[in-house]
């Protein structure tokens, strides 16, 4: 396994880059405290010196109990006050850092204001009252009934051979085939071998640090082939739509001769009040039943809930009866 040799910041002189051996800081000349992390820079390329192999391949470093300085794992007395290794002492954690190299901790953010925060619940606020105002709002007119039309319609289906495509095992019943082919119906993926990838490195903790790998699988996508078959089968499809439309009080359904093979597939009924503003605009509301709509009566003038786009959202409703 590659060994590098990590760096380490100092807390006092913020001096960075300081080698990891090193157990006094090069700037300020302060010892290197248990606090202080390891992290490896950007291209630190792999030691061969052996006199640093065999260090690095040495235990962690040990804190001191009195003075707090780290020490070599070889010393049994610290070099910066002369105590003894006891068991006040405690050796640095060996630790795995995954994927990318331990790096200094960066200075605390600036605190920001609120503004911000403000400033984007403010745009916020506005677009929701925007779409309030344009599409929600409504306001009340006094609309005057220039007319009723009414349009009834039914769909009709015919029961018809239609083409369609499927997987073998998804072929209806009374289905006609007309041909196949191979298609890709789906891919598998099937395990070629395996890649050594670094996956992080370890903090032996003496400034050094030992590369981690770790064997991953390669995949390879393979096609599964399958039997797509065309053929022909009786669905009910859309025909034609009958309708019928007018202006009076009294509706009625269109004719309907159903020929072989169709039926009826549903009846639909929209019933209009016209509506013009005394400024001549024109307007209408969809009644939700015929009692309701035969309740205006052209020329009377009735209140409406009219929006911002213009259309009636509702009509002045019948008195009840006592």
């Amino acid at each position: 396994m590659a060994i590098r040799q990590g760096v380490w910041d100092c807390p006092y002189c913020s001096k960075k880059g300081i080698p990891g051996p090193e157990g006094r800081c090069t700037g300020c000349g302060a010892p290197r405290d248990k606090d202080v992390q390891f992290y490896v820079p950007e291209g630190a390329a792999e030691v061969t010196d052996q006199a640093a192999l065999q260090k690095a391949r040495a235990a962690p470093d040990w804190h001191c109990g009195f003075c707090g300085a780290d020490n070599p794992a070889a010393l049994t007395k610290c070099k910066g006050c002369g105590g003894a290794q006891d068991a006040a002492a405690g050796a640095r954690q060996v630790r795995v850092v995954p994927n990318q190299p331990v790096k200094p901790a960066p200075a605390p953010a600036p605190r920001r204001g609120k503004g911000p925060l403000f400033i984007i619940l403010g745009v916020l606020l506005a677009i929701a009252l925007g779409v309030w105002f344009f599409f929600f709002r409504t306001h009340a007119e006094t609309l005057q009934v220039s007319g009723h039309q009414w349009e009834r319609t039914i769909e009709v289906e015919r029961h018809q051979w239609v083409r369609e495509e499927a997987w073998q095992a998804e072929v209806p019943s009374g289905a006609r085939v007309l041909g196949s082919r191979q298609e890709v119906h789906h891919k598998d993926r099937v395990q070629q071998g395996t890649e050594r990838v670094k996956t992080g490195q370890k903090d032996l903790g003496n400034g050094y640090f030992e590369d981690v790998y770790e064997d991953r699988p390669i995949y390879e996508e393979r096609p599964v082939y399958a039997t797509k078959v065309s053929y022909e089968v009786e669905r009910w499809k859309h025909e034609r739509t009958e309708r019928a439309a007018g202006t009076d009080f009294n509706p009625q359904w269109p004719p309907v001769t159903l020929r072989e093979k169709e039926r009826e597939a549903g009846r639909k009924e929209v019933l209009k009040v016209l509506l013009k503003s005394p400024d001549g605009d024109t307007r209408e509301w969809v009644a939700p039943d015929a009692q309701r709509w035969q309740f205006y009566k052209a020329g009377q003038s009735y209140t409406a809930e009219v929006t911002a786009t213009g259309s009636v959202s509702s009509l002045q409703a019948p008195a009840e009866k006592p």
